[in-house]
């Protein structure tokens, strides 16, 4: 019979991130990856997992600043003190080949640190009854099929765990970075995949294995509004393997969007929300006349303070003046619809002309091939 188990599963720690979108705000997001490490042994802990996995771009890049390599060797030490082996493998960013500081970590820090490499490429602990395989990327962008290399073994009567760094292909996309297919994923037979490298949390499990991105546990990314848990996996025997996302990201986003009309109304709102730890995201969309036109880095100044950031995106399309209908001559298909809709607005009764004098705006955009896009 086997041992009960308990895994936390994180990968894409990406630590010394550039964060150049940030501005001089990125020195704090670059801090807080690192604060990242600390989390993630007290959940570890608190949590009472027998063992850490990292999938795979633990580091951003190939070579490691001083403060990253620190905080990470603080991790790998807390977690020995807590008796939690840490398994990872290289990824995408912190790819093998030429890679010369992990295989120094890992003699520097000894048993405390499990690298899956492709000399070294499987861990056995017999008292956790757990057999890890790992694939750690050769290089970068690489069309690789990393789950062809994990199988069931026959011998090992245990948990059986795969580590892999690759995206989900669906054939929907070409791609030269690796991958593997969900087929691939029920063809390892093993009892969980510990994925890596996409930076939202996802289940793509298949058949009677169950497989997992955790996300990044931090924002990388401003677009990357799914990011922020690590997976807490749970073996019992006779029972499917338990999966629990468990929030370690401290970054939020607030979404807003509406009519530059209401560019006043909102950003009162805005503030309203207001969270130091938040990523604000407002789209203005709509008609404006130009003495409408936005400032931006106005409106950024102005709710600034109450977010880690601020981005707001300029959806909206000037007002064409009569001035410039006129000049479109009626025997094109725009000067045309000018003069209908104009017609139709002077017979219009009072209540409908606004609507078509918005038709009217609308229309001329597009066929002068601008989008308008309008929020309701």
């Amino acid at each position: 019979m086997k041992n009960t188990l308990k895994i936390l599963h994180t990968a894409d720690l990406h630590l010394g991130a550039a964060f150049s979108g940030l501005g001089a705000k990125g020195t704090r997001q670059r801090q807080r990856l690192r604060e990242v490490l600390n989390d993630l042994v007290e959940t570890a802990v608190k949590e009472s997992a027998q063992v850490l996995l990292l999938a795979g771009d633990t580091f951003d890049n190939l070579r490691p600043s001083p403060e990253s390599l620190q905080a990470f060797q603080s991790l790998v030490r807390k977690t020995a003190s807590a008796g939690i082996p840490l398994v990872m493998i290289a990824g995408t960013h912190d790819h093998w080949a030429g890679n010369e500081w992990l295989p120094k970590l890992q003699k520097d820090l000894g048993e405390a640190l499990v690298v899956l490499s492709p000399q070294s490429p499987v861990w056995e602990h017999a008292g956790l009854q757990v057999r890890i395989q790992g694939v750690s990327l050769i290089r970068q962008d690489e069309p690789e099929h990393p789950l062809t290399a994990l199988r069931r073994s026959a011998e090992f009567t245990g948990w059986q765990i795969g580590m892999a760094h690759a995206a989900l292909d669906l054939g929907k996309a070409r791609t030269t970075e690796a991958r593997f297919t969900p087929r691939e994923v029920a063809a390892t037979d093993l009892d969980y995949l510990a994925l890596g490298h996409w930076h939202g949390c996802l289940d793509c499990s298949q058949g009677r294995v169950t497989a997992w991105f955790p996300g990044a546990p931090e924002m990388i990314a401003l677009d990357e509004t799914e990011s922020g848990p690590v997976l807490l996996v749970q073996f019992e025997e006779n029972r499917p393997v338990q999966v629990s996302p468990l929030r370690l990201g401290k970054r939020v986003w607030l979404r807003l969007q509406a009519e530059v009309s209401q560019v006043a109304q909102v950003l009162e709102q805005a503030k309203t929300q207001a969270n130091p730890e938040a990523i604000l995201d407002l789209t203005l969309t709509g008609l404006a006349g130009a003495e409408q036109a936005l400032d931006v880095e106005a409106l950024k100044t102005l709710v600034a303070p109450d977010f880690f950031h601020v981005s707001i995106h300029d959806r909206t399309q000037v007002i064409c003046s009569p001035e410039e209908m006129d000049k479109y001559p009626e025997t094109t298909a725009l000067g045309r619809f000018i003069r209908t809709l104009k017609a139709q607005i002077e017979s219009a009764d009072a209540a409908h002309r606004p609507d078509l004098e918005k038709a009217l705006q609308i229309g001329v955009a597009y066929l002068r091939g601008t989008e308008v896009r309008l929020w309701s």
